[in-house]
């Protein structure tokens, strides 16, 4: 009896951080994550979905493709800061506008997309994991700047000072979207 061969899925992105995510979405599913050379794609929707799927459909063309795309929400900024623009904006206008911010309170919203030969399969839109901006100074922005930024008020902890369990304790918006894509292949 055969094996069966894993499938081949495109990782829409060329960060790290967000590679390593996706692979983690991907876990136990007969899929194989494959890095592919980097496409520009312009992150012109006017929200996180809709670019999700603009990534993922341009990773397509091939076969299979996850891509997804987050955004850093801080209610107290109100029409200050767009969460879509998260990446762009960048650790240093978020500074600027948070210097005297007395609600310091923010949460992080992904979008994950599929897409296949042109054709977006499915998306989804999670929220949940909730803290507050770190006490300054922040580190030097890596290659996902926003956990650098990210604070737990309950456990007193910086993202970067926790352990696997603590970060799976938190990160709820990951472990949602892992459902979500985990049941679709199930299904499938």
């Amino acid at each position: 009896m055969l094996a069966s061969v894993p499938r081949p899925i495109a990782l829409a992105t060329s960060n790290p951080t967000k590679r390593a995510q996706l692979r983690w979405l991907l876990e136990g599913l007969p899929l194989d994550p494959v890095e592919v050379p980097p496409i520009e794609v312009p992150e012109t929707a006017d929200d996180l979905p809709r670019n999700a799927a603009a990534k993922a459909l341009a990773y397509s063309k091939g076969g299979l493709a996850i891509a997804s795309d987050g955004g850093l929400e801080v209610p107290a900024l109100g029409d200050r800061w767009n969460p879509v623009l998260t990446g762009r904006r960048g650790q240093d206008e978020l500074r600027r506008l948070t210097t005297d911010l007395q609600d310091r309170r923010i949460r992080w919203t992904e979008a994950v997309a599929l897409a296949e030969t042109g054709r977006v399969l499915a998306a989804w839109t999670e929220s949940g994991t909730e803290g507050a901006l770190a006490p300054e100074p922040w580190p030097r922005p890596s290659d996902f700047w926003v956990w650098d930024v990210f604070y737990f008020p309950t456990l007193e902890k910086a993202w970067s000072e926790l352990n696997e369990q603590e970060r799976a304790g938190v990160d709820l918006t990951w472990h949602r979207l892992k459902e979500h894509v985990q049941a679709f292949f199930r299904a499938d």
